[in-house]
């Protein structure tokens, strides 16, 4: 019977580099991958992989880990990472399981003291994030999908909001506008010190002041407040403004209906620019100017990262910031 010593010999590599490639590990070059594929498929060797994953001690799961509810709006937009995670996963031969818990920090343990993963994926991460403390606190491989001031060390995979924020601030004032709104998020996601919602916050404000461009901040109170009426309100609140900034994805969706009905045309009444995910701003033909976040791109990152993680816990921490960038119409 072939067995992965003979695929190594017959490939000129070692038995690592062909358990590596068998895994999909996404640091195997390309050249290399492919002489050990073909010495797989000369000899005809197959892999086992529920006595592989037992004898190294893994279960090729990843959890997911994330509060079990959201709001209406959310509940959607957070379903896209859940399913390109899982996709992307499943393409290295790893399974995901969603962690669905308002105490995260003791379901992961619970979760990894019972060997049901491998490691983990945190979303919705905030600041000084409990989930994290125990992550390093026990050794767990650990990639936090966020933003976190301090991320404890674990690695890390997001937008680039600074640089987001900066680029949207400069593209405004190129355009001679001197005074815009700024739709974000809700006010609960700032009181849990929601990582992206913080840091691009701070960002495009610290921009603006820079450019001498006046900012009006509106922020609903809760995650299911009417959109639409949040931005009526702040047209009617702010008659001079001549740009809006939408930092709010439920927002960006019922926008063009609300402007439709209030016959403003985008952009020559309105300069719009909003952050929102390339994979549903195309089909969902979204009319304004967009940092197009490519969710497939960044979850892809994280199960690379994770990946990389379990297989070397020593490695130093890694941070991947995506800087995506500013599309107009």
């Amino acid at each position: 019977m072939v067995n992965i010593s003979d695929v190594a010999r017959a490939a000129g590599v070692s038995k690592a580099t062909v358990s590596y490639v068998l895994s999909n590990d996404p640091r195997i070059t390309e050249q290399t991958a492919k002489k050990v594929r073909k010495a797989v498929d000369d000899l005809g060797y197959t892999v086992n992989h529920a006595a592989r994953a037992l004898s190294a001690k893994e279960t090729k799961t990843f959890g997911i880990v994330s509060p079990a509810v959201h709001g209406t709006y959310l509940s959607a937009l957070f379903g896209l990472h859940v399913y390109l995670l899982s996709e992307h996963a499943a393409r290295y031969g790893y399974d995901t399981l969603f962690i669905g818990s308002d105490d995260g920090a003791e379901a992961m343990r619970k979760a990894w003291a019972s060997r049901k993963v491998d490691g983990f994926i945190l979303m919705d991460v905030c600041d000084d994030d409990p989930r994290m403390r125990i992550a390093a606190k026990m050794g767990m491989p650990t990639v936090a999908f966020g933003s976190p001031k301090d991320s404890f060390g674990l690695d890390m995979v997001d937008s680039d909001f600074v640089k987001e924020a900066k680029s949207i601030i400069e593209f405004l004032v190129a355009e001679g506008h001197r005074e815009t709104i700024l739709v974000l998020w809700s006010q609960l996601i700032f009181k849990r010190r929601m990582g992206f919602a913080l840091r691009f916050y701070d960002a495009i404000m610290e921009s603006a002041r820079n450019n001498d461009m006046t900012v009006h901040v509106v922020s609903p109170d809760d995650d299911d407040s009417d959109p639409s009426r949040i931005i009526e309100q702040s047209l009617e609140s702010y008659p001079n403004a001549t740009a809006m900034v939408l930092h709010n994805e439920p927002a960006t969706i019922v926008a063009p209906q609300t402007f439709a009905q209030k016959g403003i045309t985008v952009p020559d009444d309105l300069r719009v620019i909003t952050v929102f995910p390339k994979q549903l701003g195309t089909p969902m033909k979204i009319p304004f100017a967009s940092v197009q976040t490519d969710v497939g791109e960044l979850t892809k990152a994280v199960i690379q990262l994770l990946m990389s993680r379990v297989a070397n816990r020593d490695a130093p921490m890694e941070k991947l910031f995506f800087d995506f960038p500013l599309v107009a119409e």
